[in-house]
């Protein structure tokens, strides 16, 4: 199954998505135990606008660069690789700057792609599984 560019990519990012809200929905619940503060909410927001825009630019990298010789392809994996890392330690350092965006709360969604990613994995193994066994 491809998008409608043809990048095959953006479906397994938009199957993500659901995760990535649900988990960073969790972890702002689980922050309210300290007591609620507006700039750990504008943080999971920022971190998890950050994550998708930043997973959305590695899925076309990604997609150009297998079109590429191996040389340049190399060379823009590392300029995407190097440009997501910049751009999410210059918001980590506005959030300290500004203080109304709690740092940690911008990283904390950066750690959840790869849990949703094989929890995805498992449940459409799952399912496959299931379909297998419901023919026999």
């Amino acid at each position: 199954m491809t998008a409608p560019n043809g990048n095959p990519l953006r479906n397994i990012l938009r199957e993500m998505i659901p995760g990535l809200l649900v988990l960073t929905f969790i972890s702002f619940l689980v922050s309210l135990f300290w007591g609620f503060k507006l700039s750990v909410l504008i943080g999971f927001l920022v971190g998890l606008v950050y994550v998708v825009l930043s997973y959305y630019y590695l899925s076309e990298t990604i997609y150009r660069a297998v079109k590429r010789s191996k040389k340049t392809a190399q060379i823009m994996m590392f300029i995407c690789y190097l440009s997501r890392y910049l751009i999410l330690v210059l918001l980590c350092l506005i959030a300290v700057k500004v203080k109304f965006i709690n740092v940690f709360a911008v990283l904390i969604p950066q750690l959840f792609p790869r849990l949703v990613l094989t929890l995805n994995n498992f449940k459409e193994r799952k399912a496959i599984k299931n379909d297998e066994s419901s023919v026999d």
